[in-house]
């Protein structure tokens, strides 16, 4: 069910103080209207009771559509504390098992990180695609472009609304003023082609390697290896 909590918050433009209701879950099958307030960009959206000004609050929020078996979590994170928001995503993990009968396990949670992410996972999830297929083929855009689509400076995101049965759509968006500038295309047979190679234990194996989760992520993925690269090895010990 839907869980509603008061907190106090703080207005970013008078510095007013009011205690408001935020959620801290949604069931969009109980509720369908939050669905449609998460899409439109409405939940958990506060107007000051002081100046007026509206704004929306940014918390942990679990988003679950039992009909479709989604259950994500977001943990509002900046790009630079990721390990920080998965510690916070092992602690819920564990407060879901310890609420669970002993002969039931906690659920399969799908963890995220902004706003964004949570649309596109629902998405992916209404569209009836595997996130971890769809990461790989960001993952192959990014490599195969890498002088136009630098993951330190480019976002890559699924498109639900342009894709069509013969094309997966995803738009470039840049990191830094957040403006779509793109559209790549991505054949669905492919897609299926690849869902296909994957199927074998060996091969799913191998996808659940590179994308072990809990956070499931292309962009994330690359960043990480770039850091790597780029951080000089120690110097050798003396007589080694």
């Amino acid at each position: 069910m839907s869980q509603q909590n008061s907190y106090p918050i703080r207005c970013p433009k008078c510095g007013h103080e009011q205690t408001v209701s935020l959620y801290d879950a949604i069931n969009v099958k109980e509720s369908p209207e939050l669905r449609a307030e998460l899409m439109a960009n409405k939940l958990n959206g506060i107007t000051c009771a002081a100046c007026g000004f509206g704004f929306r609050v940014d918390k942990n929020l679990v988003y679950s559509d039992p009909d479709r078996k989604l259950l994500v979590f977001w943990v509002p994170t900046d790009e630079s504390d990721y390990a920080r928001g998965e510690e916070q995503f092992v602690d819920l993990l564990g407060e879901l098992s310890e609420l669970l009968p002993d002969d039931l396990h906690a659920p399969s949670v799908h963890l995220v990180f902004n706003r964004v992410e949570l649309i596109e996972r629902i998405f992916l999830v209404e569209a009836g695609l595997d996130e971890r297929l769809v990461e790989y083929i960001k993952y192959t855009l990014y490599s195969r472009n890498a002088a136009r689509l630098d993951p330190a400076k480019k976002i890559l995101l699924f498109n639900a609304t342009d894709s069509t049965p013969e094309h997966l759509c995803f738009v470039v968006q840049d990191a830094a003023t957040r403006k779509f500038e793109a559209m790549l295309q991505y054949e669905r047979a492919a897609y299926t082609a690849l869902a296909e190679t994957f199927s074998g234990e060996e091969k799913s194996a191998d996808l659940l390697e590179l994308f072990p989760g809990p956070h499931i992520s292309a962009r994330a993925l690359l960043l990480r290896e770039q850091q790597e690269s780029e951080t000089p090895e120690p110097p050798a010990a003396p007589g080694s």
